[in-house]
């Protein structure tokens, strides 16, 4: 491939020529703080370019696969954008999956090169060994030992940093990315998404959290995610803003980079939000600078949300979306508290419908619900995902019509507020009865000495399923007979959904963007 210098010319906005308008308006504005790395957009570019050119020298062409395997990082996020300067697709992955599930992501992906972190050296090379198609390594933060593995600072940091031309130029149609799903539901999924896809859903994010060249986002969620990456790394280089990448999260480290920093935005799940605000040392700490919050995945307590509102931050942004689409579908901003609760309301470029199934009808659109009934969330937008990589047949599935169809249950009051009931697979049936596990929940997290609580429904010889509480407690006296007099007593529960069975953990598992893996506690408990 001829790499000659000059300029990318495509005349439609792309990631690659996204971040050379962020460069040509705010060339000196610090782009990356990591470590002790701090780089303006001109030389964050420049460091780009020189990645992208030695992705080129490694045999990577426009549509081939970048597998990256890392920890957050500078070099997750120049190497992705190299990925997007040369056409090729990048695939960020999930650095605690197990060497079988990064093999399957390799093998599905069908990744040319494959980008790794020195401490996931034995998973990432034990995983390559069982594919075929592989034909490059690059190592990050270690020395490259292996032969044919190739050292990521010598590429970032020698060669041309002219903007690469390649032989086909970069479209706003072309893949700039395939983002596995969590796999929470068996083998993970690869959602494709395009460089017109990221780019709606990084204006989308810019304009409904009210981004500015200003801002200084602080980075503690993972960027293998579309939180992470798509929805809140990105929106920020578009508007030029300054990003500080932190590799692990640790709450006293966050508040400390808050200060330091002089951070303004951040986005974090709920048990994150939570432990920065219990933080022994919270009180301490200058957090004054900080403007925004997002956060989404799980039930942001009422008590938490007045503590941020009050003391933290004065905006909080609690929302809904999925890898599918964008982390900013819905969202409740302002009067989050007085919509307890509620995802909130569609976001700029997203379309909503609430839809009951009817199979007689598969040839029309599905029937919207009538008032506050529940059903499932169907979207559709700039945002929404092309389909699956390599999987026409869940593609088909759930994009129908022109929609996407979410496999989330809603339902939407007069004002419409969206309120989450739960995947469509996660309902409830006992002794024929729907109960939908987040309304149990709400009450749950009403019940005082309740710190977080999960539904589900475990198999049950008499009711078919039952009810079952999963709690964290914060008062450790707290009994099963307290929380069923509870629910007892509450007027917003039947007495046929209240928990049957309350089990008592320490913490409930989670994957990274916040979701309870509720199949780890059925196959820990069931």
């Amino acid at each position: 491939m001829s790499m000659a210098a000059g300029h990318h010319t495509t005349s439609r906005l792309t990631i690659a020529s996204m971040l050379l308008r962020a460069v040509e308006r705010h060339p000196d504005r610090e782009a990356i703080v990591y470590g002790g790395r701090r780089c303006t957009y001109a030389e964050w570019n420049a460091r780009v370019n020189r990645t992208a050119h030695a992705l080129a020298e490694l045999g990577v062409r426009p549509y081939d696969r970048v597998a990256l395997l890392m920890h957050a990082n500078e070099a997750i996020v120049t190497l992705y954008f190299a990925c997007q300067k040369l056409g090729a697709v990048a695939v960020p992955m999930n650095f605690r999956l197990s060497t079988g599930e990064v093999a399957h992501v390799l093998q599905d992906s069908g990744a040319r090169l494959l980008a790794y972190e020195g401490s996931l050296a034995e998973t990432a090379l034990s995983a390559a060994g069982r594919v075929k198609g592989l034909s490059g390594f690059i190592v990050v933060e270690s020395n490259a030992s292996e032969a044919g593995h190739h050292d990521y600072e010598a590429l970032a940091g020698s060669g041309s940093s002219h903007d690469p031309i390649i032989t086909a130029d970069v479209t706003p149609e072309m893949l700039s990315a395939v983002v596995y799903t969590s796999g929470t539901t068996g083998l993970a999924k690869g959602v494709m998404h395009t460089h017109a896809n990221d780019i709606a859903i990084a204006m989308n994010c810019a304009l409904e959290y009210q981004l500015g060249p200003e801002d200084r986002a602080l980075h503690i969620a993972p960027l293998y995610h579309v939180g992470g990456m798509q929805a809140f790394f990105v929106p920020h280089v578009l508007v030029g803003a300054t990003n500080v990448i932190q590799s692990r999260y640790e709450p006293r480290r966050a508040l400390q980079a808050i200060q330091g920093e002089r951070a303004t935005t951040l986005f974090a799940v709920p048990t994150q939000i939570a432990a920065m605000l219990t933080h022994p040392e919270f009180e301490a700490f200058d957090v004054s600078s900080l403007q925004m919050i997002t956060t989404g995945g799980a039930t942001l307590a009422a008590t938490t949300m007045e503590r941020v509102l009050n003391g933290f931050c004065p905006r909080l942004y609690n929302g809904y979306g999925l890898t599918e689409a964008s982390l900013t579908l819905l969202m409740n901003p302002r009067d989050s508290l007085r919509k307890l609760g509620s995802c909130g309301k569609a976001t700029l470029l997203s379309e909503t419908r609430i839809v009951v199934h009817d199979p007689s009808r598969d040839v029309l659109p599905d029937e919207e619900v009538v008032g506050e009934d529940v059903g499932e969330l169907i979207v559709r937008g700039p945002h929404s995902t092309p389909g699956y990589w390599n999987n026409p047949v869940e593609s088909a599935e759930r994009l129908r019509h022109g929609w996407l169809y979410t496999g989330d249950l809603f339902s939407r009051d007069s004002e419409g507020y969206h309120y989450f009931h739960g995947r469509a697979d996660d309902m409830i049936v006992s002794g024929g009865e729907n109960i939908y596990p987040s309304e149990v929940e709400d009450v749950l997290h009403r019940c005082p000495g309740v710190r977080e609580a999960v539904v589900v429904g475990m198999p049950d010889s008499r009711w078919g399923s039952a009810v079952t509480a999963f709690v964290v407690r914060s008062n450790p006296a707290l009994t099963e007979e307290d929380i069923d007099r509870f629910c007892r007593d509450s007027d917003l529960l039947a007495h046929f959904k209240r928990p049957r069975r309350t089990v008592f953990v320490e913490a409930l598992p989670t994957n990274p963007s916040g979701k309870v893996l509720t199949r780890e506690l059925i196959a820990r408990f069931g």
